[in-house]
């Protein structure tokens, strides 16, 4: 996948990058698909445009084509947006069969589908957008890619919405500038970034096989080069306590509840990030965690 350079728009980060195109997919009060656990930041942004994110189902490859399908024909869908590639929370990567089931979704009901690409660099797997060129507007950052200081994002737009989706940008004040813009397209243009992908690629696998190893035989999802991972607790804890006992020994979870779209839709499970902290940082925490589950209350764990 290549996307048209003539396509590509910058903006001051991811999340101004999502703000535009959501604010160019849909107007105040309609509807905007997406998968019942999903990035938060989603939430807030369409919170203030007044857009309504409808949860769609998911199953191990993420999300169904036949839910995208029922809800557009209960009441009309304005777009989707997903995340194909190592999905935030739950690290769910879409097949290729998948991938061209949704692309014919997207084909048959005319709809709009924003790739949340962000996690993209870690996998080799294709781009929805490669299935589907003209139905979908990929959104990505180098804040992952190469540092969290590099807050420039991309926009991949198809011929028929660049106009639109510039006009978004500026109207929201969105575009990238300065050094930051200077430095991403130089480390782009010589290749650094391909070099840091590929040196993060090992890290994430790493980071994986140390979660696995230190929390065997837990209830553990997602793919093994992703930089996160879902756990699912078991009876004796609920998520938010739980995040809030990890919390008290200095380790910060997410709880699946920052990830639903609306009620009923967060299992009992947190989300652990293990990109930032150093391995042996890392090795310690995962551990102080197994021995938080095995407690099955509240202790305080030195």
């Amino acid at each position: 996948f290549a996307p048209d350079a003539d396509g590509i728009l910058f903006t001051g980060n991811g999340r101004q990058g999502l703000a535009a195109v959501l604010a160019a997919l849909a107007r105040p009060g309609e509807r905007v698909g997406c998968e019942p656990l999903t990035y938060p930041v989603v939430k807030g942004i369409a919170a203030r445009l007044g857009i309504a994110l409808v949860p769609l189902a998911l199953d191990g490859e993420g999300m169904r084509p036949d839910a995208i399908l029922r809800a557009h024909r209960a009441a009309p869908l304005s777009g989707l947006y997903l995340q194909p590639t190592l999905q935030n929370p739950l690290g769910l990567t879409m097949g290729p069969s998948r991938r061209a089931e949704i692309a014919a979704v997207l084909a048959q009901t005319g709809l709009v589908a924003i790739e949340d690409a962000v996690y993209s660099f870690l996998s080799d797997a294709v781009p929805l957008a490669a299935q589907a060129p003209d139905r979908t507007i990929v959104i990505d950052s180098l804040s992952k890619r190469v540092m969290p200081g590099l807050t420039v994002g991309l926009i991949a737009s198809p011929p028929d919405w660049t106009d639109r989706l510039a006009a978004s940008v500026r109207q929201g004040g969105w575009a990238a500038t300065g050094f930051p813009l200077a430095a991403g397209t130089h480390w782009m243009g010589d290749g650094s970034a391909a070099r840091l992908a590929v040196v993060k690629r090992a890290d994430a696998v790493a980071r994986q096989a140390l979660a696995r190893e230190c929390l065997d035989g837990l209830s553990v999802s997602g793919e093994r080069g992703a930089y996160h991972l879902w756990l699912d607790l078991p009876e004796t804890w609920r998520a938010e306590a739980f995040a809030a006992a990890a919390l008290r020994q200095g380790i910060a979870i997410t709880p699946a509840s920052a990830f639903a779209i609306g009620p009923g839709h967060a299992p009992n499970a947190v989300r652990l990030a293990l990109a930032a902290p150093p391995l042996d940082a890392l090795r310690r925490a995962l551990m102080a965690l197994r021995r938080l589950v095995d407690a099955a209350d509240d202790p305080m764990i030195d």
